[in-house]
């Protein structure tokens, strides 16, 4: 798991939001891929698709534009303008990241870091349920704004912190992400 790549990943989403794009790509790995269904999952963004260097079509980002859709859900939707993900193009794959507004404003604001590639941050169950009071815990702060949400990384996969109380499980706080 390479937190550098999250960390890019965190400042362009920002910076993208910031400058109003509709549409941004990053690099295609499993932990931001699953960061990123995680985010479409809480309402901060509108669209993930797997692509290649160039952007995909409008129709594949959002399947209500496409009136030829399959939506009777027996089979995935497989376009063909896609090629297959080889050994040779597998550098090559982005995430294609549909960013959301509200108002003109972005809903995704901010988004930051918590762990760090030099200083990794492992919280327990009881630190985490402290966070998602509000309540610190060693050096992060815990959530205390309305849209505000924190997700870390655990043996269950990528969880928002307070699923991760739910589920009464501990892991990596990943990063912090803050609404309108």
């Amino acid at each position: 798991m390479s937190l550098v790549n999250l960390a890019h990943c965190c400042s362009h989403l920002q910076n993208a939001s910031l400058a109003r794009l509709g549409l941004t790509s990053i690099p295609s790995t499993n932990l931001l891929h699953t960061l990123m269904l995680q985010l479409q999952k809480s309402g901060y963004i509108t669209s993930v698709t797997i692509g290649g260097p160039t952007p995909p079509p409008p129709s594949s980002l959002n399947p209500i534009l496409d009136p030829s859709a399959d939506t009777s859900g027996s089979s995935p939707s497989s376009s063909n303008d896609q090629p297959a993900i080889t050994q040779s193009n597998v550098s090559s794959r982005r995430l294609w990241v549909g960013l959301k507004y509200w108002n003109n404003e972005p809903v995704l604001h901010k988004m930051a870091m918590v762990s760090k590639p030099t200083r990794r941050v492992w919280l327990g169950f009881r630190d985490i349920e402290a966070l998602a009071r509000g309540n610190r815990s060693g050096y992060v702060k815990g959530l205390r704004g309305i849209g505000e949400s924190m997700y870390l990384t655990t043996d269950r996969g990528i969880m928002e912190v307070r699923e991760a109380v739910e589920r009464k499980t501990g892991g990596m706080l990943l990063c912090r992400v803050n609404g309108v």
